[in-house]
């Protein structure tokens, strides 16, 4: 008898203990730090197809993000708070189980701030009537569906991807809300010849 207690009891402490371990995971995973992984071609050179890159979500509880900022977020849904964060990290969890992908996370770049003027003209990036010095871009920058000039709002950013030619970005949604963004992107831990700093 003492021992099947012995052994339930030992049951019972690595399931507490298991549970402890996934709860401190998704903590984490909501409020520290995130993983994910490149899935469209938005970003090259920069960043390549399958890429998989370290996130900071630390840095943006206490500062907005600036313009060169890359960033990930979900498009169409904004995140009030830390419950939404946490459902968030669980239905990633849940989707990976099932091998379904989210389609609205985008990883781009920030280009304009609240305040910031926006403007494309002749297959150029304006802010505030200043040519934007772009090193990073591939392909022209092409005026998309969302209407310019326009000046960025509070609590939104504006964001394309560096392969202007083959990205869905602010050009056609308009400005990102801040609340949707899941953080920054600041390492490529993966391919390991590609290991290092995202700039």
């Amino acid at each position: 008898m003492n021992k099947s207690k012995s052994i339930l009891r030992e049951i019972i402490e690595w399931i507490a203990y298991l549970l402890g371990v996934v709860i401190i995971v998704v903590l984490l995973n909501s409020e520290v730090y995130g993983i994910t992984q490149v899935k469209q071609w938005s970003m090259e050179n920069t960043l390549i197809q399958n890429d998989r890159l370290y996130l900071d979500k630390i840095k943006y509880h206490f500062s907005e993000p600036k313009a060169g900022d890359i960033i990930v977020f979900l498009q169409g849904e904004v995140r009030n708070g830390f419950k939404d964060r946490i459902s968030n990290v669980i239905e990633d969890l849940t989707m990976k189980f099932t091998k379904k992908v989210r389609r609205n996370r985008y990883v781009k770049r920030v280009i304009a701030v609240a305040g910031d003027e926006v403007m494309i003209k002749n297959n150029k990036v304006y802010i505030n009537g200043v040519e934007l010095n772009e090193p990073y871009v591939k392909g022209s920058t092409f005026e998309g569906r969302f209407k310019l000039p326009a000046v960025v709002p509070e609590g939104k950013v504006f964001a394309m991807g560096d392969n202007r030619q083959r990205s869905s970005d602010s050009r056609e949604f308009g400005f990102v809300d801040i609340k949707s963004i899941e953080g920054k992107a600041i390492f490529r831990f993966w391919p390991l010849d590609k290991l290092g700093k995202i700039k």
